[in-house]
């Protein structure tokens, strides 16, 4: 019985290109021999289901045709093909680089050697890192786009240096770690054995030169540590749990560009006003004598007060839409509708003319 490779790998025979290599990528990790939990035979199983499974060409055959025509990994195929081309006899692995692009298995080359042939590309020119923080608003603040006050502990260039990393007096040597160079050689094990590349040198970043003497304040690294508070202006409609962006107000670089803020908004629960998308629900009590005879009310909406008309024998539980007075649609233009809900409030004491009078409705069938 032929092998399924669909079943090897964990996956749906419908399976996307995508969710083929993740899966792949996910056992790669699991039963890689160098890892703990690492088994040979797994691994080459995995790896011969992945060369078929991520050839457009191989699977089509396959799924035609089932394992039967190949012989595994490194071995030879039917149907006109000649075998898994690229690199083999390491230890029993063989890659097909005859398909698919480099970068593909480049990538997860860094999944499993833990980014050992990532290049470094993070310099001192690059722009800083992004934050993330949560805020808490009011509904109101979701509404009118209000400018809210927020502290941030982020990276800010260092004011002693300006972000050179050395002392004011101090100059600039050559680099010690790579010689001026900028950059350094790597080596690291692979299944192809030892590789060796170029890599951005840690210890200046790529620039090649580093401070003769440190800066007090930064310690060289170009930047320091603070707490920042600054106003944002909250997007107007932004509902519970979006987030919106604050450009360069991340960390900031020694000498590139910052960084961008990035908000999530947590909004608290109202008193009064419950959201549904764009909209707002709210609820009326009315009196019996309003819900027979019809009314006008004055309604406090988010905005400014309205009347609203009640419609004489209104049933309680009815739902009466104010248009436009809902939350403003972030992603569009307007508002939407405010939806009130008629309660009809059951007095709880009468007087003896009140009684009267409802009896005497009471022998009338009302």
């Amino acid at each position: 019985m032929g092998k399924d490779y669909y079943k090897i790998l964990g996956v749906d025979r419908n399976a996307t290109e995508e969710e083929i290599k993740k899966a792949y990528r996910k056992m790669a990790h699991k039963y890689h021999p160098d890892k703990k939990t690492g088994d040979e035979a797994k691994f080459k199983e995995i790896n011969e289901a992945y060369q078929v499974l991520s050839d457009k060409q191989k699977r089509a055959q396959y799924d035609r045709f089932g394992s039967a025509g190949f012989s595994g990994a490194g071995g030879g195929a039917s149907g006109g093909y000649s075998g898994f081309e690229g690199f083999s006899n390491f230890g029993g692995f063989s890659w097909d680089f005859s398909s698919g692009s480099v970068d593909s298995f480049a990538d997860i080359f860094e999944d499993l050697f833990g980014g050992a042939s990532k290049r470094k590309r993070e310099t001192s020119e690059e722009r800083g890192s992004d934050i993330k923080i949560h805020i808490n608003i009011s509904l109101k603040d979701s509404a009118f786009s209000e400018a809210k006050e927020i502290k941030v502990n982020r990276m800010v260039r260092c004011s002693r240096c300006s972000g050179s990393g050395a002392e004011p007096s101090s100059e600039m040597i050559k680099c010690p770690s790579c010689g001026g160079k900028g950059t350094q050689e790597k080596f690291f094990k692979t299944i192809f054995g030892v590789m060796k590349q170029q890599e951005v040198c840690d210890e200046c970043l790529g620039k090649g030169h580093v401070p003769k003497v440190k800066c007090k304040d930064c310690y060289g690294q170009g930047v320091v540590r603070k707490t920042d508070v600054f106003k944002v202006k909250i997007p107007a409609g932004i509902d519970d749990g979006q987030m919106f962006k604050v450009s360069k107000k991340g960390n900031e670089a020694p000498s590139g560009p910052s960084g961008n803020l990035y908000v999530v908004v947590s909004i608290k629960e109202d008193e009064k006003f419950k959201r549904e998308g764009d909209n707002l629900k709210m609820d009326l009590p009315i009196s019996f004598t309003q819900a027979v005879f019809g009314d006008k009310v004055d309604i406090e909406t988010l905005y400014k007060t309205v009347k609203l008309k009640i419609p004489a024998g209104i049933q309680s539980g009815k739902v009466i839409k104010i248009s436009g007075y809902g939350m403003p649609k972030m992603h569009g233009f307007g508002r939407g509708d405010l939806l009130v809900r008629v309660n009809i409030k059951t007095p709880e004491k009468l007087t003896r003319k009140q009684k009267k009078l409802l009896e005497e409705l009471k022998k009338e069938g009302i």
